[in-house]
């Protein structure tokens, strides 16, 4: 790569950038005028509400009360008492109090207890404060209650408090403010870096196919990797100034005293220098892995509007798991360090804080750093296709006209094997069919549900695609019949895999504590108690998976995708669907053992073409855990005690690779053998 040339599209893409003033100013210069702005703002606003809160008395109706309580309530000035005929929650939920003290009957001995019950609209925010009053009120007469027996039994006050806490926090004030710093910070970075390369990748790669300079780009003597090298440093460089810009201007915004709620709270803000260069490196790798993948996704799309419907998804796929960082008990440990984005987040959030662990801080910007590699390799791949860069050549159906022209021109299509973004539409509506109706099947005819669930959402929509689409229903789901040894090499892969997949689950345990539990209703429906109910469920939880999970994702997905991309690829990206498939809410342990057999049954069926091959070890594998809960002496043989059997994964692992050896190579496709003329 001759850098020369990758300074020249550099310094065209920047000179270009700083030429459109418009864009410049949206991009650095508001930004970064908005926080001073927003802060003072929000300041004026949150005193505002505060004093209109406190101008006016709390409302708050007693009921129950002695004539000396109603006097001390009334004695506050920040309390307006009314009568027992408001205290009811028709009269606090209509507003006409915003609070009530319900008291229950006067004790009949002199020393007993007597409840208060304070009524109050939660999602009020006048309603709240007359509850904190009226609490706090109540809790000065009951001390003076308290002092009033003690002193009539000869006792001091300090009888009733033998233990007196008091807590102080060791934190200081800058340390206080880095907390709190860290639970916002990190996102506000790391949306600004996503947004500062978000418009300039798109206008550098789709804005460049509509103003039709693209193609004079490239008509130039150079590779295209130079080329995508320096439109994808200029859009780095963009991305990282405008998160430097927002940071700077975040810090000396709460440094320069205009922001004063923190001091309230005891809080400053800070972020010493060392810290502030930290950021700035881990803001590299970040801004390179933003750059790449958004221009790899919008030098693909044939427009602006088409770019941008397609780097939205990419654009919240990377938010919404920003939100780790703002919730309290997560930990920056080695494995969330690896995370995209949330690895760099949660060191962000470290180094507010004080100083962050060594190995996950090493690992987030490591980690990221490679990422970004991964990513620009994705973008420089779009450069070399020409059906990418300029459209065409893929069989799609035209863009314009009406829903039911572009139906007519998909039917009468001859495409053999659906394109990637048809297979991925039909992943996602099936997706969407599972999960939703799904749950209510399985809760409404429990396993008779699920079994409903298999056959009517997963494989009737794969059978009803291949056969109504312009495809080659054969092909389309690997329909063809597998040799002996396939079959073979498919069962020992299946059988081998099955403890590497156990190791797999012992390591995510040692990184993850918990998790566990929400298998607990898994295990209790596959375990049998005798051989009539252990035949049922190898037959509802292993055979119909084999057959209904495999048309969709080793049939429709894996072999769509194995037709624009190399064989790995495909595998790798229809195994990791198969996992995330299979995620729940309460854990995600089952992602990266599930991924992995997906993706040794994807391997199988590439080499073989045939769908039955990894119908057989998707069967292998949910039999072998039916017959692992039912049988104790295949417990005994897998694990030792509570542990893991190390011999039976070696053992495994060895059979694994058996079988990989004996897989034969990939099969020639079947194409369907046109008829003689004239018959």
């Amino acid at each position: 790569m001759r850098w020369q040339t990758v300074r020249t599209v550099l310094g065209k893409e920047l000179r270009e950038t700083i030429r459109d003033r418009r864009t410049l100013f949206m991009m650095l210069v508001l930004p970064t005028l908005l926080y001073p702005a927003m802060l003072v703002l929000i300041q004026q606003i949150a005193i505002f509400g505060q004093r209109q809160l406190s101008a006016a008395p709390a409302k708050v109706a007693v009921a129950g009360a002695d004539p000396a309580l109603v006097r001390f309530m009334d004695g506050d000035s920040a309390i307006r008492v009314f009568g027992a005929e408001r205290a009811t929650v028709a009269a606090v939920r209509e507003g006409n109090v915003e609070a009530a003290v319900v008291l229950d009957a006067a004790p009949a001995a002199a020393a007993g207890s007597r409840e208060a019950r304070i009524l109050y609209d939660a999602t009020d925010d006048r309603s709240r404060r007359a509850q904190e009053l009226a609490a706090a009120r109540l809790d000065a007469w009951g001390d003076t209650l308290l002092a009033a027996r003690l002193r009539g039994a000869g006792l001091p006050e300090s009888f009733a408090t033998p233990l007196a806490v008091a807590d102080s926090s060791v934190a200081t004030a800058e340390e206080a403010g880095g907390y709190t710093l860290g639970r916002f910070l990190p996102l506000i970075l790391v949306l600004m870096t996503l947004l500062g390369t978000f418009y300039p990748a798109i206008d550098m790669a789709a804005g460049e196919k509509e103003r039709g300079t693209l193609e004079t780009l490239l008509t130039a003597p150079v590779p295209a990797a130079e080329i995508v090298a320096g439109k994808f440093a200029a859009v780095a460089l963009i991305g990282l100034a405008a998160a430097v810009a927002n940071l700077a201007s975040m810090l000396l915004t709460f440094q320069s005293g205009i922001f004063r709620l923190g001091a309230a709270a005891e809080l400053r803000f800070t972020l010493p220098p060392g810290a502030a260069l930290l950021v700035f490196v881990a803001l590299v790798p970040l801004a390179v892995l933003f750059a790449a993948a958004f221009l790899g996704l919008a030098l693909r799309a044939q427009s602006f509007k088409e770019a941008q419907n397609a780097l939205t998804p990419a654009q919240l796929a990377a938010t919404l798991p920003l939100l780790v960082v703002t919730l309290p008990g997560i930990d920056f440990t080695p494995a969330l360090a690896l995370f995209p984005v949330v690895g760099v987040a949660m060191f962000f959030r470290e180094l507010m804080t004080g100083d962050p662990p060594l190995i996950p801080s090493v690992l987030a910007v490591l980690s990221t750093g490679g990422y970004a590699a991964l990513a620009l390799v994705f973008a420089s791949r779009a450069f070399g296709r020409e059906e990418v860069l300029f459209g065409g050549g893929s069989g799609e159906a035209p863009r314009g006209g009406g829903w039911g022209e572009r139906i007519r021109a998909w039917r009468a299509a001859d495409r053999g094997i659906p394109l990637p973004a048809e297979a991925m539409a039909f992943i996602a509506a099936v997706a969407l069919l599972f999960f939703h109706l799904g749950p209510r099947l399985q809760g409404g005819l429990g396993e008779g549900g699920l079994l409903a669930s298999q056959w009517l959402l997963l494989a009737l929509p794969a059978l009803a695609f291949a056969a109504l689409g312009p495809y080659d229903w054969r092909r389309t789901l690997a329909v063809r019949a597998p040799a002996p040894r396939t079959l073979l090499a498919a069962g020992m892969i299946a059988l081998g895999g099955i403890p590497v997949g156990w190791s797999i689950v012992w390591l995510e345990m040692q990184l993850f504590e918990g998790g566990l539990e929400s298998l607990v209703p898994l295990q209790e429906l596959l375990t049998a108690a005798d051989a009539r109910r252990a035949l049922w469920l190898f037959f509802i939880a292993a055979l119909t998976p084999a057959v209904c999970e495999e048309l969709v994702f080793r049939g429709v997905l894996l072999q769509s995708l194995g037709r624009e991309m190399r064989g790995w690829h495909a595998v790798a990206l229809s195994a990791g669907i198969f996992g995330a498939f299979h995620l729940s809410f309460e854990t995600a342990l089952r992602f990266l053992p599930t991924a992995f057999i997906g993706l040794l049954m994807g391997w199988v069926v590439w080499h073989s073409r045939s769908v039955f091959a990894s119908m057989l070890m998707h069967f292998i594998n949910n039999a072998f855990v039916v017959l692992l809960l039912w049988q104790p002496a295949v417990q005994r043989l897998a694990f030792r005690g509570e542990s893991l059997s190390w011999p039976t994964v070696a053992g495994g692992a060895l059979l694994l690779a058996l079988g990989v050896w004996m897989l034969p190579r990939r099969a020639d496709p079947v194409v369907p053998t046109p008829a003689p003329e004239g018959v």
